[in-house]
Parts: C-alpha cells; structure tokens; sequence
C-alpha cells in the first residue's frame, strides 16, 4: 500500500510515470474501432485537454500525436457510415467537431451538417428539458442500452420495453452545463444556453450530504462546474468564486475513497486543483495516493468488463496526476465574485 508520506520525495515522477502508463492504455482504447465509434466525442476531448493543459511535454506530445491521428479517423469515417444526426447524439458529435478542430483537423462540410442538424432541434429535444422554465425536471429516464433515443416521462423503451431508471437532478442539470458549454465553445448557441442552465445552480444548494442517494451526481455536477468555469483548466479559478464548491468537494474526498472510486477521485483531486489548492495540501495528496495504489498492472483503472467506465477512469486518473500549465500569475478574473 501507498502511504502519502511515502511520496513525498519523488511525487512528480511516480505521478508522471503512472500517467504515462494510463495514457498509453487510453491512446489504445481510443484505437479499438467498436469504442471509438460509441465514444469519439469524449476520447478526442480527452486526448486534446490533455495535448494541450499538459505541462509535462512527453504527455503533450503524445496526446497530440494521438488526439490528431484519431481526428483524423473521425473525418474519413464521418461518411462512410450513414449518420442520422439525432437528438440524443448530435452533441457528442459537435463535441467530437470540436476537438479535432482544435487539435488542427479541419472538416468543413462535418460541420456545416452538424450546424444543420442542431438547429431542428429544441433545448428539450437536446437537454432533456428547456432551462428557461426556471425548473430543473425528475422525469427525464436514463438511455436505454438498445440505442433508441428516450423522451421524457417515459417508464419503458419504446423499442425493446425495458423498463428506464429515471435521472436525479443533478445529473439532469450537469449533463446539461456540459452539453451548453461545448455548443458555445464550437460556435453555436442553443436557444437555451450554458448561462440559463447555470442560473438553476441555486435550486441544486444546498449540496446534499454523502447519506443521500444523489451524492454521487452532486460531485460529478459540483467538478464540472469546475471544469466549465475554468476551460477544463486552462486556468485556476480564485478561491472565491467557488468557495461551496470547493469546500464540498473537500468533504467528499473520503466517501468516494472509502467506495474505491479511482475516477470519482481523479475529478476531486483535478477539481481541486483548479481551485487553487495546492499539491502539498493532504488532501491533494491523499486522493493521488489512492490513485497510485488503485492503478493496475496495464495502466488502468475502474472496472475493465465497463466500456465507458474503463477509458473514462482512465482519463480522470491521469487529469487528477498529471501538472498543468497554468498560465503564470493569471487567474481567472472575469465573471462574478460567487456563483
């Protein structure tokens, strides 16, 4: 077992070393035709954050060389599949239009037809729910694992009749902030926007307690209000614009160790570091300890039988090792003094 005291003299090379390992095996997992294909949007997000925020030049290189062959592959492939453009999928492609993008692979026509798509749709259509209504809705049901889109208020898939959890708030609300904020990032503002999800955080306070069966959705909700407000940290935000946020994410360190959540711990610590803690803080060090002892022997983490869970620990580990390249003296200075 890894204690924290036990890194204290080489703490940069065993993280560095242990990030290496797990981009390698994402770099892989980002190469198997079957995964790239369910989740291109989000392995191009991860190898360009990581091309670009990285301040260890291996990563970056790496990343980049892999982020930009990857694109690549996304573009041939574009039309050689017939590409309905629906709903429920048409913003992880703008969020896979983004990314090769700005990792240099230019794609003219892709975009124009996913301009075209995005525009028929609705916020509910795309959100789940329309943020100008001032609610944030509890009948929106999870994807059915068939594949066919799912409107809300439904029990059942229309398709195949499995019976659909429903999604708890926070989950509904993040998902959106993070749906809102990479449309703008690309160019296009829905008709409800990143700043109409944003102004409901308030419904969300106070951020329940780790007995509550929504605890889990609050932190992945709390770390992407994080990530959104500092560009997936392309720069520290000041303590005070999120002091709630911090100081939840703080409480949360221990329950998500004490269930082995590598993942969830990744976005803590990587969070937390966007907020200005520092690596010496103990809970900083604590959270990569886990990490570390949590990494297995071909550089992943989480459960390897869960498609998505596989490559996303993998990259949330490697974000909550990993230093970043933060602009110096700057911070972010714009916005309000709390949210």
């Amino acid at each position: 077992m890894i204690r924290t005291r036990d890194l204290l003299p080489a703490s940069l090379p065993v993280r560095l070393r242990a990030a290496r390992r797990g981009l390698q095996l994402l770099r892989r997992l980002a190469s198997r035709r079957s995964t790239f294909a369910k989740y291109s949007g989000h392995l191009l997000l991860a190898l360009y954050f990581i091309a670009t925020t990285s301040r260890n030049g291996g990563l970056r290189r790496t990343a980049l060389s892999a982020g930009r062959e990857r694109a690549r592959y996304w573009k041939q492939q574009w039309y050689r599949k017939r590409r309905r453009l629906e709903a429920a999928a048409v913003v992880d492609d703008i969020c896979a239009s983004y990314a090769a993008e700005q990792l240099g692979i230019a794609h003219r026509e892709i975009r124009n037809d996913l301009e075209a798509a995005v525009s028929r749709y609705s916020p509910h259509d795309l959100l789940g729910f329309d943020p100008r209504s001032g609610r944030i809705p509890r009948d929106v049901p999870e994807d059915c694992a068939c594949g066919v889109p799912t409107e809300r208020g439904r029990r059942r898939c229309r398709k195949c009749r499995r019976p659909l959890a429903l999604r708890g708030r926070y989950e509904v609300w993040y998902s959106a902030l993070i749906k809102t904020y990479f449309c703008e990032r690309w160019g296009h503002r829905l008709p409800a926007g990143y700043s109409d999800v944003m102004s409901l955080l308030p419904k969300l306070r106070p951020y329940p307690r780790p007995r509550s069966r929504h605890y889990r959705d609050a932190i992945y909700a709390v770390t992407h209000i994080v990530y959104t407000l500092n560009d997936y940290n392309r720069s520290r935000l000041p303590a005070r614009l999120v002091r709630r946020e911090c100081a939840f994410l703080k409480g949360s360190m221990a329950w998500a160790i004490s269930r082995g959540e590598a993942d969830t711990v990744g976005e803590i610590v990587d969070s937390l570091g966007g907020c200005g803690v520092a690596d010496t803080d103990p809970l900083m060090m604590q959270g990569r300890a886990f990490i570390l002892e949590q990494q297995r022997a071909d550089g992943g983490w989480g459960d390897a039988d869960d498609e998505y869970g596989r490559f996303h620990s993998v990259w949330t580990c490697i974000d909550g090792l990993r230093d970043y390249s933060w602009p110096a003296n700057r911070r972010r200075q714009t916005g309000p003094t709390s949210i």
